[in-house]
């Protein structure tokens, strides 16, 4: 009897574990995000639900080319910054955007432009040391800017 008693248990707790193992691999691998969106159609008076499949955001490493200019890389990637935010495509504000200014960085540590937005990005984002780090740089860079002093200042406060 105490046998029976042990396979049971035994069973239970393996299958518990399996089904644990399962269900959690199950959440954490959804390679995708279901969206339900509502249709209003008032000609027929009904709502039509549909759903959509949205892919995860892929971060990406951005190359220049050896010839670049900078100072239009830079350019480009604040406006794709600006239509990535408009348009709610966080796909281009990352991979269009901050990381072409990184990219800028990389070839040019002391971008002056570059350093300046992704220290802005870093205060919308909430990431406060980095952008602190960013409007050091930039005071070394120019010390008597009263900009990024009244910056710097506002985020030690």
């Amino acid at each position: 009897m105490k046998n029976n008693i042990n396979l049971v248990n035994s069973f239970v707790l393996v299958l518990g574990v399996v089904l644990t193992v399962g269900l959690t691999q199950m959440g954490c691998n959804s390679g995708t995000k279901t969206v339900e969106t509502v249709d209003h159609d008032h000609s027929e008076g009904h709502d039509t639900h549909s759903e959509r499949e949205t892919p995860p955001m892929r971060v990406v490493d951005a190359t220049l080319a050896a010839d670049a200019d900078l100072d239009s890389v830079v350019s480009n990637a604040i406006e794709n910054i600006k239509k990535g935010k408009e348009s709610g495509d966080m796909s281009l504000v990352m991979n269009q955007g901050i990381m072409k200014l990184r990219a800028v960085i990389d070839r040019d540590s002391n971008n002056i432009a570059a350093i300046y937005q992704l220290g802005i990005m870093s205060i919308e984002s909430g990431q406060t040391e980095k952008a602190v780090k960013r409007f050091e740089k930039l005071l070394l860079l120019q010390p008597e800017n009263q900009e990024y002093k009244k910056i710097l200042a506002d985020l030690k406060d």
